[in-house]
């Protein structure tokens, strides 16, 4: 799948950044989103998703409860009290808005209901096949799976971004994990892409054999000749050994890191949910 966002003046694509208004916000997604739209001159649309809110039950009973202890039964047929996720959610729009104000990206936003991967579906097809989705919420053991459902679902979606737990000082590095001759290109492009001023585009091949790893290496090397931003990281086949790059990725601390999901750096659960508690970078994973 190639990793790629439509430009603005194409109208087939953009970033799409889903915010979670119930949860920890994640500064990092918010930045690396607006990064990911100015590098590619493409729109960002914040979307928060919903089940019914309390004010639009009608039944609900509420009671008054002064500081001085006497209470104020009170039951109306319409529950008064304001939303505190339309404040949370507009609290992330600004810090999102404002972040995307400083790169010169265009944000809009939007609010839907019902089942979050059917509502992200039907918005990446609206727009066109070139979306990028930006998972807002921080890592956390179901994550694996939304990031699963979200590349399995969501056809118009090229890409997911995730940020680690981690908040840290992070280079102008994008790092890349290469498992494949036939995603290699694209990603490629998406580093050039997102590159940051003075940065370094390092890259790493995931095999679990030798003759697998030379091949790959092989062919990476006659497409990198000439890329002078290109770091070559020294490695061998991992054997299927889990964790085989944590920690290089860990000390590394890219910008961003470009990888597959599903594959052999991020083969289960497990995998993936260990190297976003150590790595503090964004990740745009691709199918």
């Amino acid at each position: 799948m190639i990793a790629h966002v439509a430009a603005a003046s194409e109208a087939s694509g953009r970033v799409l950044l889903w915010l979670d208004p119930g949860g920890v916000s994640m500064p990092q997604t918010f930045d690396a989103s607006a990064r990911i739209a100015a590098a590619y001159a493409a729109d960002l649309e914040t979307v928060v998703i919903d089940g019914p809110s309390a004010g639009e039950v009608g039944d609900i009973p509420w009671a008054h409860v002064s500081l001085l202890g006497k209470v104020m039964p009170k039951t109306r047929s319409e529950t008064a009290f304001p939303d505190a996720r339309y404040y949370l959610a507009e609290r992330q729009r600004r810090e999102v808005a404002d972040i995307a104000a400083l790169l010169g990206v265009r944000v809009s936003h939007a609010s839907a209901g019902g089942d979050a991967i059917d509502r992200l579906a039907e918005m990446c097809l609206a727009r066109g096949p070139w979306n990028i989705v930006a998972v807002s919420r921080p890592p956390s053991g179901d994550m694996p799976a939304i990031l699963s459902s979200i590349l399995a679902n969501v056809s118009g979606a090229t890409g997911v971004l995730v940020a680690g737990r981690r908040i840290a000082a992070l280079r102008p590095d994008v790092a890349v994990v290469i498992e494949d001759a036939e995603r290699m290109p694209s990603m490629l492009r998406a580093a050039e892409r997102i590159l940051a001023p003075g940065g370094k585009i390092h890259l790493m091949i995931a095999a679990e054999t030798a003759a697998n790893y030379n091949d790959l290496d092989s062919q990476l090397r006659l497409m990198t000749a000439g890329m002078r931003d290109c770091i070559h990281c020294a490695g061998g086949a991992d054997y299927g050994l889990p964790g085989a790059f944590d920690e290089q990725l860990y000390r590394l601390r890219p910008g961003f890191v470009i990888a597959r999901f599903g594959g052999t750096l991020l083969g289960d659960a497990r995998a993936m949910a260990r190297l976003l508690s150590l790595s503090p970078g964004p990740f745009l994973l691709v199918r």
